[in-house]
């Protein structure tokens, strides 16, 4: 794990120390990097899905581009 040194705002540090219950500036802090990753993340996976990067829909006989058969 990488250490930092960086100059954050008292209250922003107190917000997220109460958001996330935690008791020390550095779990807080923590806390606030981690879910903020994670929110991007999803918001990127989301994004990926509304532009059919990703697709969930299952390969069903029959369905568009498939060819059926007569018999």
């Amino acid at each position: 794990m990488a250490r930092y040194t960086v100059r954050i705002d008292e209250a922003y540090v107190a917000d997220a120390r109460e958001k996330y219950g935690v008791e020390t500036d550095e779990q807080a802090i923590t806390a606030a990097v981690e879910d903020a990753a994670k929110r991007l993340r999803r918001e990127e996976f989301s994004d990926a899905i509304k532009s059919g990067e990703i697709d969930f829909m299952p390969d069903v006989p029959g369905g568009p581009g498939q060819e059926t058969s007569a018999a």
